[in-house]
């Protein structure tokens, strides 16, 4: 399903993160809708139209997918959850707007994985989050990876909705390297950027060294890169992912 009549960013007063305005009950409404259509359409067990806010829940989510993707990932120790649920709450507090935000229901899961990645997620595991050990090395790391992936666990969602690009659109190389990225992958690193940047300065002291005059200009920087590379796409963005690159490009 696909909202074409208005782009994300007109029908939701903005993006996850980034604007206070931002609607995140009608884009969980329609997500829940997407989620109950796509669930009759595989003939999963039935929810009644007025439950189908069911399909919120991250195992319910999961389901939808038609070849039952494995999270490479184990529970966590009840104090890593706990370490979690403090960094949930500094981020409530440090922008009241947020609150709503970091409460969408998420599974934290560890990585049982030893690419080097500090945490990962993906579409094909709608609400699940992995996080390394290594993101826990400290408070201002864990919130980091906490923001990182929660500001793609909302753009998952609004991919539900909207489609971003061309099926055949151009794969990207990101400005840190990395190679064969779709373009809404790399709508993602930008997003990602702009709300780090949004968070160390509203809370400098929480981010420690990571909120210097350099590290803020290199996530400046890093954006402007994904968005110089969004803006060559020309017709492969449809017209709900170039209002999110125009929108990005504000807040960068």
């Amino acid at each position: 399903m696909n909202v074409t009549l208005k782009d994300p960013v007109s029908t939701l007063a903005g993006m996850p993160f980034l604007d206070d305005s931002f609607d995140y009950g009608q884009l969980l409404a329609a997500v829940a809708a997407v989620r109950h259509v796509r669930a009759e359409s595989l003939s999963l067990p039935r929810v009644s139209e007025a439950q189908a806010g069911a399909w919120l829940d991250p195992g319910r989510a999961l389901l939808l997918e038609q070849d039952q993707v494995h999270v490479p990932g184990e529970a966590f120790k009840r104090g890593r959850q706990e370490a979690i649920d403090s960094v949930l709450d500094t981020l409530a507090d440090t922008v009241p707007a947020w609150r709503p935000l970091v409460r969408l229901p998420v599974r934290f899961l560890l990585m049982d994985t030893g690419d080097g990645a500090i945490s990962a997620s993906c579409r094909d595991w709608p609400q699940h989050v992995l996080l390394a050990d290594v993101a826990f090395a400290n408070h201002r790391e864990l919130r980091e990876q906490v923001t990182h992936e929660l500001c793609h666990q909302w753009l998952y969602m609004i991919q539900e909705v909207w489609r971003l690009a061309d099926a055949g659109a151009e794969q990207l190389i990101l400005p840190s390297g990395t190679a064969d990225r779709t373009p809404s992958e790399v709508l993602g690193a930008a997003h990602v950027a702009a709300v780090l940047v949004r968070l160390h300065r509203v809370d400098p002291a929480g981010a420690g060294l990571q909120a210097s005059a350099d590290h803020i200009r290199y996530l400046i920087d890093y954006g402007r890169g994904c968005i110089s590379l969004l803006d060559g796409l020309g017709d492969d963005l449809t017209e709900a992912g170039r209002a999110l690159t125009q929108r990005l490009k504000e807040a960068l």
